[in-house]
This record gives C-alpha cells, sequence and structure tokens, in this order.
C-alpha cells in the first residue's frame, strides 16, 4: 500500500542524514546566518524566547521528565493493545459503556493469554 516502506525509509535516511550531516560539519550551513551547532536546545530555533526568561537548565529537566512520562504511555498503549488485541480506542469505549466487567481486575480481560488469565 501507499506509502511504501521503502519510499518512507529512502526519504527517512536522506533527511536524517543531511540533518546529521549539518549537526555535525560534514555540510556548511545553507544560510549564512547559521552556524554548526546552532541545533541545540535554547539555540536558533526559540521562538517564545524560552530560553532568554527563565532557567535553560531547568526547561532541560522538564523536557526529560515529559519525555519518559510519554514514553511510558506509550508504552502502556502498545502493551495494552498487545494483551487485549483491540486498540486503546475500542477499549476505552468498551470500558465507558460497561466499566464494572472491562476493567483490569475482570475475569478474562486478556484474550490469548491464558497463563496470566488462570488465576480467575
Amino acid at each position: 500500500g501507499f506509502p511504501s516502506f521503502w519510499n518512507v525509509l529512502v526519504i527517512e535516511l536522506f533527511t536524517i542524514g543531511f540533518a546529521e550531516s549539518y549537526r555535525t560539519g560534514l555540510i556548511d550551513p545553507i544560510f549564512s546566518e547559521l552556524s554548526v551547532g546552532d541545533a541545540n536546545p535554547g539555540g536558533r530555533f526559540d521562538p517564545l524566547n524560552l530560553a532568554a526568561a527563565s532557567d535553560l537548565e531547568e526547561l532541560k529537566v522538564k523536557e526529560i521528565k515529559h519525555c519518559r512520562l510519554a514514553m511510558g504511555a506509550w508504552l502502556g498503549c502498545i502493551s495494552q493493545a498487545l494483551v487485549t488485541k483491540e486498540g486503546p480506542i475500542a477499549n476505552w469505549s468498551a470500558h465507558v459503556a460497561d466499566p464494572v466487567h472491562q476493567n483490569l481486575l475482570a475475569p478474562g480481560w486478556c484474550k490469548d493469554f491464558g497463563l496470566y488469565c488462570q488465576a480467575y
């Protein structure tokens, strides 16, 4: 189907390779006002001027904490989809329709993992 895996792979290799070669200094910057190494936090992309308004080190720590939280949430979504064989929206709508029987503690909540469901 579209998009083809190979097309996406080639496009991403080209674009990420170009960005990394610019970042590491293998190629010269396209625009004269930019210099190698500007692509760091607090560098050239700061449209809200957050780096000058507050402590940049505190913002870096907050960014790491939020990224870890987002990765944990994504791991939860993927784990839920693997266990229930349904997506998160289907699980949520089933839980909203019948919260007593569609939750983690309900018997048979996992569909193909008999080892984990034998306790019920």
